[in-house]
C-alpha cells in the first residue's frame, strides 16, 4: 500500500511542477508589440503595450526599442508578482533579430541588477502562423 502511495505522490509533485510554469506571449506586429504573461490556465497575471510607456509618444512606439522597453517593462512586473519559470511564445511576422531583442530584453527585466542570476526562460515557441503553400489562386479571365 505505501508503494502505490509513493507513485500517486510522485505524480502529483510532477503535475504540480508542470503547473507551476507561466507562459509570456509577445505578438509582434508591424506597427504594435504586446507582451502578456499569464498562468497556465490562461489567466492575465501582467501585460503590457508600447502604448503604455509613458516616455514613449507619437511614432517612437512604432520603433523596435519601444518593443524592447515594453518587454522589459513586463519582465521587471513579473519579476515582483513572483513568477520563477516562464515559458515565451512568439507570434509575429517581424524579422528575426526583432524577436531577439524582446525576448533578451524581457529576460534583462526579469533579472533587473544581477547578470549572473539564471534564466528564467524555459524554452521559446515561435507560434507565428505560416501557410503552406496558401489558398488556391483564382482561375484566370477569359476574354
Amino acid at each position: 500500500m505505501n508503494f502505490v502511495q509513493s507513485i500517486l505522490a510522485e505524480e502529483d509533485e510532477q503535475s504540480s511542477r508542470k503547473k507551476k510554469r507561466d507562459f509570456v506571449h509577445v505578438l509582434l506586429m508591424k506597427k504594435k508589440t504586446f507582451v502578456t504573461v499569464t498562468d497556465a490556465g490562461g489567466n492575465k497575471k501582467t501585460g503590457a503595450s508600447a502604448g503604455c510607456l509613458e516616455e514613449r509618444k507619437g511614432r517612437s512606439r512604432l520603433s523596435r526599442y519601444a518593443a524592447e522597453a515594453t518587454a522589459e517593462h513586463v519582465g521587471r512586473s513579473a519579476r515582483k508578482m513572483g513568477v520563477k519559470s516562464v515559458v515565451m511564445k512568439v507570434k509575429g511576422t517581424t524579422y528575426f533579430r526583432k524577436k531577439k531583442k524582446v525576448i533578451l530584453s524581457w529576460g534583462e527585466g526579469f533579472r533587473g541588477e544581477g547578470v549572473r542570476k539564471i534564466s528564467p526562460i524555459m524554452y521559446i515557441h515561435d507560434v507565428t502562423q505560416l501557410p503552406h503553400n496558401g489558398c488556391r489562386l483564382p482561375k484566370k479571365r477569359r476574354v
